[in-house]
């Protein structure tokens, strides 16, 4: 069974069923629980308008809460991180590395085709880099 599962979470409602999901595992396998949200900041932006990127920040550090307070709800606790990045995916893979992370667990919009080559996926670039397993959860 998985001995520590992160969760990579930016407030929308696929990353709410990953943490959905992450939570049983985590009950069930006794494992602890990482929550990273990795808001990702424009440099070009930074430079023409930082507020935009402390709104970014602030929504991200806000979604967190949320969902600590949902592992706490379910009866759990976890480590949360927020990690300010350039690059979600390659913070994640990262954060997952260094914190010998067995799972992780990610959800996805469902984009195809054309949509998904054209905005490219967190996701999709997590799972082919990532040092262990990856779960990723649809929404119904």
């Amino acid at each position: 069974m998985y001995k520590k599962i992160m969760v990579g979470y930016d407030g929308t409602k696929f990353s709410d069923c990953a943490l959905k999901e992450a939570i049983a595992l985590t009950k069930e396998s006794d494992a602890k629980l990482l929550l990273v949200t990795a808001p990702e900041i424009d440099v070009n932006l930074q430079a023409m308008a930082p507020e935009a990127n402390e709104l970014i920040e602030k929504k991200a550090r806000t979604a967190l809460e949320r969902a600590t307070a949902k592992v706490k709800k379910a009866g759990l606790t976890c480590e949360s991180k927020i990690i300010v990045t350039n690059s979600a995916q390659e913070t994640l893979v990262e954060t997952a590395k260094k914190n010998k992370v067995d799972l992780i667990v990610l959800g996805t919009h469902g984009r195809t085709g054309l949509v998904r080559l054209l905005m490219g996926s967190t996701t999709a670039r997590v799972i082919g880099h990532a040092p262990c397993n990856v779960l990723v959860v649809r929404c119904p």
